[in-house]
């Protein structure tokens, strides 16, 4: 805005091109025309005043939740796009503005569906060129992203030993940003190495694990801790050209505190499970938040089961995921414990 001094008094007044001449106080101004602005709307409004509430409800947090939220980022691996722990600020922005996940996942039934199949493999023996060993802090792995949800059952690595390694431990874990393991075993077993063969054969592990999503990365781990470079095990693995794309085999060399790629390497592994129920029989409904505080199940209107007290900042403990019994029409109500209430109805 411009001041404007004419002896001959005012000579414009009102808009004239992009400038705006008016009096204020007995002088001139000249100003540049404000642009219009897009008018926003009500879902825009909504998620503003959402985003107020939840900067008006960290702020009543304590020092001591301030603290605890703090050290759970640390130790629980809640970390950002650049791997780096979340600072309290942000994950109690997290605990406010994220949806509740609810993840139906139906029961399989008697007959062709029910049956145990193979989901995710890279299995033709032909294809394995070279082995990579596994032994004392030399853990390996190989990730496969599954594309239809599904009950993992079992799991078939292409192993061999060298020596006598020992006891052989064999898990699942959830994979990082960069699709690499990360966090603790989802499920886990055990073989006795000593009982493999000297040359490559399908060596299956039993692994019960109700809940791998479609299109989420995991990892089968393995690990010989009590072996040596001479008494390993051995795994099978595809070097020159690999034609699992969902995946990829690594290495950690210092018990899976870091994690490494083999680039251009894929293991031999048959991932199996049970084939999911028909759509409208009775299931398991996963309800996902990083902190859940309560759940209420109605059933034609009555109260089936009812939890509270899941999570509490003030006794140091968060609850991210609750697991029900339901059926069709079932009606769930879970709350954060920012006090965010989602109804979810099964169908």
């Amino acid at each position: 805005m411009v001041k404007i001094r004419n002896p001959l008094g005012d000579v414009k007044i009102g808009r004239q091109g992009e400038v705006v001449y008016q009096r204020k106080y007995g002088e001139q101004m000249r100003r540049m025309v404000s642009p219009k602005r897009a008018i926003a709307s009500e879902a825009q409004i909504a998620h503003r005043q959402r985003y107020r509430d939840a900067l008006d409800w960290r702020k009543l947090l304590s020092r001591p939740n301030r603290r605890y939220l703090e050290g759970y980022c640390i130790t629980n691996g809640v970390v950002d796009d650049y791997h780096i722990p979340l600072p309290w600020s942000r994950f109690a922005l997290k605990l406010y503005l994220q949806h509740i996940h609810f993840v139906l996942i139906t029961k399989p039934i008697a007959g062709e569906e029910g049956e145990e199949q193979k989901f995710e493999a890279y299995d033709n023996e032909a294809d394995f060129d070279a082995f990579y060993s596994c032994y004392a802090n030399w853990w390996l792995y190989q990730t496969f992203t599954p594309l239809v949800t599904h009950d993992l059952t079992k799991v078939e690595l292409y192993l061999y030993r060298y020596g006598l390694p020992g006891t052989v431990t064999v898990s699942i874990r959830n994979t990082s940003g960069n699709g690499r393991p990360t966090g603790a075993d989802l499920v886990t077993n055990t073989f006795n190495g000593n009982d493999l063969l000297g040359s490559p054969s399908w060596q299956g592990i039993l692994l019960a694990l109700s809940d791998l999503i479609l299109d989420t990365k995991y990892a089968m781990v393995m690990r010989a801790p009590s072996g040596a470079g001479n008494k390993a095990v051995r795994w099978r693995a595809d070097t020159t050209s690999p034609t699992y794309t969902k995946g990829w085999a690594g290495v950690s060399s210092d018990g899976g505190a870091s994690w490494g790629d083999y680039p251009g390497s894929d293991f031999g592994f048959r991932e199996y499970g049970m084939g999911a129920g028909k759509a409208g029989t009775p299931g398991l409904l996963h309800i996902r938040h990083p902190a859940l505080l309560s759940v209420v199940h109605k059933r034609q209107g009555k109260v089936v089961s009812q939890s509270s007290n899941l999570s509490s900042l003030d006794e140091e403990y968060l609850t991210g995921q609750v697991g029900i019994d339901v059926e069709v029409g079932d009606i769930i109500k879970a709350t954060t414990v920012a006090g965010i209430e989602y109804e979810y109805q099964v169908v």
